[in-house]
């Protein structure tokens, strides 16, 4: 499994995830969407969305999905 976080400095929500990831078992890419605009589109094209923080899972066989919502995130990766 690897994961992606989508996310931009000033926004409060993506810090709240960004704050726990340093405690986690599991690496996650972290993906600036002001910095690189190509991230921003993917996620836009894949869920009709641009809503930050969006934590992008992909599986060993490479099926995405896509999570949103502060809380939501720091759960499942807290899960894993």
């Amino acid at each position: 499994m690897k994961y992606a976080l989508h996310y931009y400095d000033t926004c409060p929500f993506c810090q709240r995830v960004l704050a726990v990831l340093p405690d986690l078992k599991v690496p996650v890419e972290k993906r600036n969407v002001m910095q690189n605009r190509d991230w921003a589109k993917q996620q836009a094209q894949a869920t009709g969305r641009t809503t930050v923080p969006c934590l992008l899972i992909t599986d060993d066989n490479g099926k995405e999905t896509w999570l949103y919502e502060s809380a939501d995130i720091i759960r499942y990766l807290k899960s894993l």
